[in-house]
């Protein structure tokens, strides 16, 4: 299941075009990097905001991850969405369903929890913008045209070199938000978290799609 921007919550890879990057940016996204490099897991909570102000739409909606590495769980939009690294799983309690896909056949372009706080380093050219406090706004320009994404804003908290907030502004006036409102690491997880159970949900009776 493709995890929009932000969102997409991303990995690591050579930036593109670092003569046309701000050296400040990059340096200010080189240590967001290294400081996700030293974290075992990261748990964050965060406010998705969709709104477009031409016609007077604006939804919100809240949702939280679990990361560690490749593997995550993501509670968002009534779903429970978990990815082991070998298949993802999309569990609906509302439908009593669960669909299952292999990791070969999920879209290398998706926008996971695990690439959300470092998707930034491909495809992506950096300028300093406005700074407000410890947040410092990086804008990120895709190198390739895009009909959909005019640029993206992402806020970094220099204080602690964390990504604080990411926006997605459309070329179409619609602009998607998320707002990370709590940023946890190492946190102590069961050895559980991130495996698949089955028989619970085979007793509770839900649809398995395989």
């Amino acid at each position: 299941m493709k995890f929009k921007i932000m969102i997409a919550l991303a990995v690591f890879v050579n930036a593109v075009g670092f003569s046309q990057n701000s050296p400040q940016a990059e340096a200010i996204l080189n240590k967001v990097s290294k400081t996700l490099e030293q974290q075992k897991n990261i748990t964050i909570e965060f406010t998705h905001t969709l709104e477009n102000k031409v016609v007077n739409i604006k939804q919100a909606s809240q949702g939280s991850a679990i990361i560690e590495g490749d593997k995550y769980v993501l509670n968002y939009l009534n779903n429970i969405i978990l990815f082991d690294e070998q298949k993802s799983y999309v569990i609906s309690p509302e439908n009593e369903e669960i669909n299952i896909t292999d990791a070969n056949d999920i879209d290398d372009e998706s926008l996971t929890p695990s690439k959300l706080l470092s998707f930034y380093k491909k495809g992506y050219t950096y300028q300093l913008a406005k700074k407000s406090g410890d947040i410092q706004f990086i804008k990120l320009i895709p190198t390739k045209e895009s009909e959909e994404v005019s640029h993206i804003m992402l806020g970094v908290n220099t204080a602690k070199n964390q990504i604080s907030s990411l926006t997605e502004v459309g070329t179409n006036g619609t602009n998607t938000s998320f707002d990370i409102t709590s940023y946890k690491t190492n946190q102590t997880l069961a050895p559980t978290t991130f495996v698949f159970n089955k028989a619970k949900y085979v007793a509770l009776d839900y649809y398995i799609n395989e």
